[in-house]
């Protein structure tokens, strides 16, 4: 078996190398046979063959022999001998593969840094190695070097990682801030920003943060976060105009309409709310809101009451049970004396679920003076009083009235 593997051995050499001399021939041929089953006469050849050619390759393949019969550390002290008088980039890269076999980091290290000739891989290499060495300061300047030449992600992220374990998070929040703005940087990078401010502080970058996460993603829980920055700063008008876009919180967006004193908008709203929900909550504020913006263009006439009064039915007969409803509805046929005993009625629905409420007890004094019965009216204003001073323009100006009133 040996002669036929030594026969188809030399074989395929002598092809591949034919301008080689025959003694070449012979060697290569004799280490390459030896090498499996005794690697120590294999090595012996490969050392003749590098000092026949000073070809590097026979050289290395010396020392990968060596490994097989030798101490790790004497064919790396051997290696070393060998650089000292030939430097081989070649062998500096096998030195460096046997002392990570060794697990000798400082080794690895100072053949990376014999090679890099600022090679921005290796660079890498060695923050890496500094980095697991815990020599931090030493790996975070060549991330800031690799970062000053191709201001990638990766580098910054290597830096950034070195400064929040240091408790340097302010200048890691700095840095990273002023590489968002400069360049561009891959969702992690904003994700790691969110993490490094001070929301409380720092609002105007954190809005811009999570507005430039959700348009990178969609994601709607980066919406939300801004939705809840907004809300915390009280800054209505960024965040309606978000919401308008969104459409995120139709319900929320109402109340800031409201709040806003947009009533058209709001009004706008309620048929998209009323038709998602069913809820017929929405049917009663479109009655409000039907009144109110009547009521602001001074247009209030009996078919503006005759809707606000079919949208309040409606919205009642649909399972409507709040009392500021009843006596909105209530207040209103009283006020224009649409139907002030049926205004009552509503009246009181509302103080069964509010007794104390000065609002509606108001409401319904006003309707008793309207029917003229003027000591009832008179009682319930001293409950008001009772309740608390009046500060209410509107019912300082009912109670006024009343005190004058007397009964046909």
């Amino acid at each position: 078996m040996k002669i036929i593997k030594y026969i188809l051995i030399a074989i395929i050499l002598l092809q591949s190398i034919a301008n080689a001399n025959e003694a070449e021939d012979e060697l290569i041929v004799k280490a390459i046979y030896y090498s499996q089953e005794e690697p120590e006469i294999a090595a012996k050849y490969w050392k003749e063959l590098f000092e026949l050619t000073n070809n590097e390759d026979y050289l290395i393949e010396y020392f990968y022999a060596s490994l097989a019969y030798k101490d790790i550390k004497e064919v790396i002290k051997e290696l070393k001998e060998v650089l000292s008088k030939k430097k081989s980039k070649e062998l500096y890269e096998l030195l460096g593969s046997l002392y990570t076999r060794e697990g000798n980091t400082d080794g690895v290290i100072e053949v990376i840094e014999k090679l890099s000739d600022n090679n921005i891989e290796s660079l890498y290499e060695l923050a890496y190695l500094y980095t697991l060495k815990g020599n931090e300061e030493k790996a975070l300047k060549i991330y800031k070097k690799i970062y000053n030449i191709e201001h990638s992600w990766k580098s910054l992220k290597g830096m950034l990682s070195i400064l929040v374990r240091q408790n340097k998070r302010q200048e890691a929040a700095k840095i990273l801030w002023e590489a968002i703005n400069r360049y561009k940087m891959p969702k992690e990078a904003y994700i790691v920003m969110a993490g490094l401010l001070d929301i409380n502080k720092e609002y105007k970058k954190a809005i811009f943060v999570f507005n430039k996460l959700y348009e990178m993603t969609k994601d709607k829980e980066y919406l939300k976060q801004l939705i809840s920055l907004y809300l915390y700063k009280k800054d209505y008008d960024s965040l309606i105009p978000l919401l308008e876009k969104t459409h995120f919180d139709d319900n929320l967006l109402f109340e800031l309409y409201i709040a806003k004193h947009q009533k058209i908008k709001a009004y706008k709203l309620l048929d998209k709310l009323y038709k998602q929900s069913k809820d017929p909550k929405w049917l009663a504020q479109k009655a409000i809101l039907t009144y109110e913006i009547a009521n602001d263009y001074k247009a209030v006439d009996d078919n503006v009451l005759n809707y606000m009064a079919k949208l309040f039915k409606e919205a009642f007969k649909q399972g409507v049970d709040e009392p500021m409803y009843y006596n909105y509805y209530g207040y209103t046929l009283i006020d224009y004396n649409k139907d002030i005993k049926e205004g009552i009625k509503y009246v009181k629905k509302a103080l069964l679920k509010k007794p104390n409420s000065s609002f509606y007890l108001d409401s319904l004094a006003w309707g008793y003076y309207k029917l003229n019965r003027c000591k009832e009216a008179k009682e319930i204003m001293d409950k008001i009083k009772k309740l608390g001073p009046i500060k209410e323009d509107e019912i300082i100006k009912h109670d006024k009235m009343i005190q004058e009133c007397k009964e046909k």
